[in-house]
């Protein structure tokens, strides 16, 4: 073979492998296709599930099934990574990747999706955040929708209008409560009215242990996410500790 042949075919080499070594740098969640098992996608129901070839329904871990806009996926074969009995709802919960990647993360990086942590999933909060927000800022997909808006957490109207409904929220935290019961995260005054985290004393540990604790989180400007209900003002119960994150002061 020519000099000039072998060098081409090294460099191309070197390049498919770069390519791939970045790719893999890039995705912190990318998984190894041994780690999971090859499945076929045949479609999608009604609620946000993912239908697959032989019958079995995934509900993709992390996410907001609500704000979920899957794209036609019929046909394409991926890695399933998650359980293997299923929930209550008939549906296997985990990851799916397409080539490696992680499809969650690629549709909230489009703004296809809202990340929505959840009592025993596992998934990339960190990374997950970081692609939604830039989403969000870059107004793509359901960002651009009015909707979809970050809610004032210091204005208890504009939680309110999110009653029975999943919301991300943000403000400056006035004060944080521990009791026997429960813990108190307080964006105003009068917690009669005004909107207040509130998270099962049983499970602060596992804030805490994050570094969400009271004196960090007190004075502090978050991000919250989840169901709204109306008791003494607007109140999100929060069991996970992905659901809060401390971010700048800045626009929502």
């Amino acid at each position: 073979m020519p000099w000039s042949a072998q060098i081409l075919g090294t460099m191309a080499a070197v390049a498919i492998f770069s390519s791939n070594l970045h790719a893999a740098l890039a995705d912190p969640c990318a998984v190894p296709a041994e780690a999971g098992e090859n499945v076929t996608i045949a479609g999608k129901s009604g609620d946000g599930h993912i239908l697959l070839a032989d019958g079995r329904r995934i509900r993709l871990a992390g996410v907001d099934l609500a704000s979920l806009r899957l794209p036609d996926l019929a046909g394409t074969v991926a890695t399933l990574v998650g359980s293997a009995t299923p929930d209550r709802h008939g549906a296997l919960r985990g990851a799916l990747y397409l080539e490696g990647r992680d499809l969650v993360a690629d549709l909230t990086a489009r703004g296809l999706a809202r990340i929505r942590p959840s009592v025993g999933e596992e998934a990339c909060y960190t990374e997950l955040m970081t692609a939604e927000d830039n989403a969000r800022r870059a107004r793509l997909g359901l960002w651009a929708e009015p909707g979809y808006a970050v809610a004032d957490a210091v204005t208890p109207e504009a939680v309110a209008r999110h009653a029975d409904g999943f919301v991300i929220v943000a403000g400056r935290v006035l004060h944080v409560g521990v009791t026997k019961t429960t813990v108190w995260i307080d964006f105003g005054k009068i917690w009669r009215e005004d909107v207040t985290l509130a998270i099962p004393a049983k499970q602060w540990p596992r804030f805490e242990a994050t570094g969400l604790t009271a004196t960090a989180l007190e004075g502090s400007y978050v991000r919250a996410r989840g169901v709204v209900t109306m008791r003494d003002g607007p109140r999100i119960e929060i069991t996970e500790p992905a659901a809060i994150e401390q971010v700048a002061p800045v626009s929502p």
